[in-house]
């Protein structure tokens, strides 16, 4: 997840019905496009739809050398907040979805083993379209704002819609209720500290363990402690017996009070399911898996 306060973006398509991004699967389930930036590239990108603008690795800022915008913005990912300096772009090309003349944050990109990320792509790079993201095409189709997805399938959820990178979905562990961000720049799902007491998964509870780490936006490693649930369920899609990681993360500060069941829905749970959101029209639906 990334929010970051700067000038808004312009988003273009290249056609006006359906038109394929296509994705590659990345570490963990990451969603990683092609695009290219000024006309130079292709570079990948983690496709995130927790994340509010495009953002540049300090080796491609580097490589592409943009004019400086004498602005620095804070930007705030899963770890926290950073100082994060703007760079102008004139162009970020992927497929079909064309941004224009907007500041890009230097900001450190995922570190994956074998590939180079240059960055994320944020949902402006969507505009006020709607996308359908669907995993065993490898496609994120785009339509113009105002219709439903094609084919069949969907259901309507309905979801608080805090900004168009804070959509939070009504989600259901083990009869605990509670809301969840839709975040494919996450690996896990993760839990805060709220939602895991409710479940009985404090630390004296002895269902802890060990849950590996995550990075935040500042590279800092954040300790997770996972447990199994028996159930969960967001709309018509169901997990059995599911991991779920737990940790107090600065993200879930600005996404409810400190008392709210809050979740990071990520990757290691949304890699098979189809959803499509319409950013014009702030609807947002679930295919089956």
């Amino acid at each position: 997840m990334l929010a970051v306060g700067f000038a808004s973006m312009i988003a273009s398509g290249a056609h006006a019905g359906e038109a394929c991004l296509r994705m590659e699967p990345g570490e963990g389930g990451a969603p990683l496009i092609r695009a290219a930036i000024n006309d130079r590239g292709p570079f990948l990108f983690v496709l995130d739809t927790a994340a509010s603008g495009s953002t540049l690795d300090p080796n491609v800022v580097r490589k592409l050398a943009p004019p400086r915008d004498t602005a620095t913005e804070q930007a705030q990912g899963l770890g926290g907040p950073m100082d994060a300096p703007l760079y102008r772009i004139a162009s970020f090309e992927a497929g079909p979805l064309i941004l224009r003349n907007f500041t890009a944050p230097e900001i450190p990109a995922p570190e994956f083993a074998e590939r180079d990320i240059a960055g994320l792509a944020g949902v402006d790079l969507f505009g006020d379209k709607l996308a359908v993201w669907r995993p065993a095409r490898r496609c994120v189709d785009v339509f113009p704002s105002g219709r439903e997805p094609n084919g069949g399938g969907w259901s309507p959820i309905e979801a608080t819609w805090i900004r168009p990178w804070k959509i939070l979905l009504p989600v259901r562990i083990d009869q605990v209720e509670g809301l969840a961000l839709l975040d494919t720049g996450a690996q896990y799902s993760v839990l805060n500290p709220a939602f895991a007491d409710r479940l009985g998964l404090a630390e004296a509870s002895g269902r802890l363990q060990p849950g590996g780490e995550m990075s935040g936006i500042d590279g800092r490693p954040l300790k997770l402690s996972q447990a199994e649930v028996k159930s969960a369920s967001v709309g018509v899609w169901t997990w059995s017996g599911p991991t779920i990681r737990i940790a107090d993360l600065p993200v879930f500060e600005r996404l409810g009070r400190a008392d709210a069941p809050l979740m990071i829905l990520g990757m290691d749970w949304l890699h098979d399911r189809p959803f499509a959101i319409d950013y014009g029209a702030r609807k947002v639906w679930l295919g089956g898996p």
